[in-house]
C-alpha cells in the first residue's frame, strides 16, 4: 500500500478489508481510517473490536488506537485503498460481466447473480453502490473461490465507467437502455448516450455485448470499435434473444422465449414490460457465462428483486401498495404505470407521483410528458407531490383527465392523511425521484 508498519506483527494474516465502516468492524480486517466519519464513533468501535490492522494518514496519532491492533501509516488513505484492491486484483482472475443502462441495472444485476450462484461463486455489486469510488470494495472481496465479478456500473458524470472498464476490463456487457436518468448531471440526453458507450468501448477484445433492439437511443450507441459478439434483446423488434407472448399472472410476467434456435416459457416474480427487457439481457449474460438454459429459467423464477422496485406491499383496509420509489425517470415512471393499470383491475387506482430530478433542460417537458400518459390510462387519481411534479398534475388535465381526479401535495402530512381516505381496497402506485423519500409515506400507510 505504500505505508510504514509503526506498530504490530508484519506477518499477520488479513482475510478481509473495512473501507471505514466502524458498524461493521471485525477483529480479523484490516481497518481504513475515514477521515469522512466521526473520529469518535471510530474510536469507539475500534476500542470495542480491535481489528488485525489499521491504516492511518498522517495526521492521526496511532496512540489513541487498541495497542493489539497493527498499525500501518499512510499518506494517502484513498490511494492505499486502490494499491491493496488492484494488488487482490491481480492476484485472482475471475470472469467479469457489467451491466449498465439508464434504468433496470440493479434489477438484471439482480437476476444474472440469482442465476449464476447455483453453481459458482459470484462477487456482486449490493445496495446500488456502482460507481468507480465505490470498485475497490468489490475487487478487496475476491479470493481463489471466485468464479465471477458481477458489477452494476453507474455513473454520475462522464467517465465513470470507462474508469471501471480500464481496471477490470469486463468480458461481458450489457446496456438495458439508454433514457433521461443523469441527463441534468451530464448536460444533456446526448452525453447520456456518450456514457453508456463507455462500456461498449471498455470491453475487452473477444468480448460479448447485449443491446436493447427496441429502444431508440440504444440505436446511437456504437460498435464499430468493439471487437466481440454483438447480440440483441427484444420484444418489437426481431432480436437475437426474443421475446413474445407476454402475460400478467397474480405472481409475476410470464412470456415465452425464442434464441439460438430453441423456444421455452420462462418467468420472472415481478411485473412489466420493462422487466422482461431486464430479464432479456439477463439471460444473454448468464448464457454467455456458460449457463444453461433449464438453469436460468429456474433462477429467473426465484430472483428476489432489490427492495423499492415494484414492491408489492398490504396497506391498511385491504389496500394494495406498490412501492416503486428507488428512482425516477420519464421512461421508468411510465413503465410503472402501465403496470398498475393492468394490475388494478377492479380497485380504484391511485397513482402517487413525485418530482423526477437530476433532468436539467429536460425537467419540464419530462414531467408534462408523464402527465399526458396518465391521462392516456384512465386511472381513478392522481396524486402529485412536490414542486416540479404539478405540471404532471396540469398536463393531465390539459390531455382530458377530470381535475375532480388530480390533486397536488406539498406537505408530506395532508398527503398522508389523503391517502388514508381513500376507497378501501385501493391499489396506490408510488414513484419519484430518491430525494423525496416516497417510502415513508408507504411505511405510514402500511403500519398506522
Amino acid at each position: 500500500m505504500g505505508g510504514s508498519l509503526i506498530r504490530g506483527n508484519g506477518g499477520s494474516i488479513l482475510r478481509t478489508a473495512n473501507l471505514g465502516k466502524p458498524s461493521s468492524l471485525r477483529r480479523n480486517q484490516i481497518y481504513f481510517y475515514s477521515t469522512s466519519r466521526s473520529r469518535e464513533k471510530q474510536l469507539a468501535a475500534l476500542a470495542k473490536t480491535p481489528p488485525v490492522a489499521v491504516v492511518l494518514p498522517e495526521d492521526v496519532p496511532a496512540s489513541s488506537l487498541p495497542g493489539e491492533s497493527a498499525v500501518i501509516r499512510v499518506k494517502n488513505n484513498k490511494r492505499a485503498i486502490w494499491r491493496l484492491a488492484n494488488w487482490n486484483w491481480k492476484h485472482h482472475s475471475p470472469r467479469v460481466a457489467a451491466v449498465t443502462g439508464s434504468a433496470g441495472k440493479s434489477t438484471t444485476t439482480a437476476m444474472v447473480g440469482t442465476i449464476l450462484k447455483k453453481t459458482k461463486r459470484v462477487v456482486h455489486t449490493t445496495e446500488n453502490l456502482n460507481t468507480f469510488s465505490f470498485l475497490p470494495s468489490y475487487l478487496l472481496r475476491l479470493s481463489s473461490k471466485d468464479q465471477v465479478l458481477l458489477l452494476e456500473m453507474g455513473m454520475k458524470s462522464l467517465n465513470n465507467i470507462a474508469r471501471q472498464c480500464r481496471v477490470v476490463r469486463p468480458e461481458v456487457g450489457a446496456v438495458t437502455n439508454v433514457g433521461e436518468a443523469h441527463a441534468g448531471s451530464l448536460g444533456g440526453l446526448d452525453r447520456v448516450v456518450k456514457a453508456k458507450q463507455e462500456l461498449i468501448d471498455g470491453l475487452r477484445k473477444g468480448g460479448t455485448l447485449f443491446l436493447n433492439a427496441d429502444c431508440p437511443r440504444s440505436r446511437r450507441l456504437s460498435t464499430r470499435r468493439f471487437q466481440g459478439k454483438v447480440h440483441t434483446f427484444g420484444i418489437q423488434h426481431p432480436s437475437d434473444i426474443q421475446a413474445n407472448h407476454l402475460r400478467y399472472t397474480p405472481f409475476g410476467m410470464s412470456f415465452d422465449v425464442k434464441m439460438e434456435g430453441k423456444r421455452g416459457t420462462f418467468r420472472i416474480p415481478t411485473w412489466g414490460e420493462h422487466n422482461v427487457y431486464n430479464a432479456l439481457a439477463a439471460i444473454g449474460i448468464a448464457r454467455a457465462l456458460g449457463m444453461d438454459f433449464s438453469s436460468i429459467k429456474r433462477g429467473l423464477e426465484r430472483v428476489k428483486l432489490p427492495k423499492m422496485r415494484l414492491q408489492r406491499l398490504a396497506g391498511t383496509r385491504g389496500r394494495v401498495l406498490i412501492n416503486d420509489a428507488w428512482n425516477a425517470n420519464p421512461t421508468a415512471m411510465r413503465a410503472g404505470l402501465t403496470v398498475l393499470k393492468h394490475l388494478s383491475g377492479k380497485r380504484t387506482s391511485v397513482a402517487v407521483l413525485g418530482d423526477m430530478q437530476e433532468l436539467g433542460n429536460y425537467t419540464w417537458t419530462a414531467h408534462r410528458q408523464v402527465g399526458r400518459f396518465v391521462a392516456r390510462m384512465n386511472l381513478d387519481r392522481l396524486v402529485t407531490y412536490g414542486r416540479e411534479s404539478r405540471e404532471i398534475g396540469k398536463a393531465a388535465v390539459a390531455a382530458g383527465m377530470s381535475p375532480k381526479r388530480v390533486i397536488h401535495f406539498t406537505s408530506r402530512e395532508s398527503l398522508i392523511r389523503y391517502l388514508r381516505n381513500t376507497p378501501p381496497r385501493s391499489m396506490i402506485y408510488f414513484k419519484a425521484s430518491r430525494k423525496l423519500k416516497l417510502e415513508k409515506i408507504v411505511d405510514s400507510l402500511r403500519f398506522s
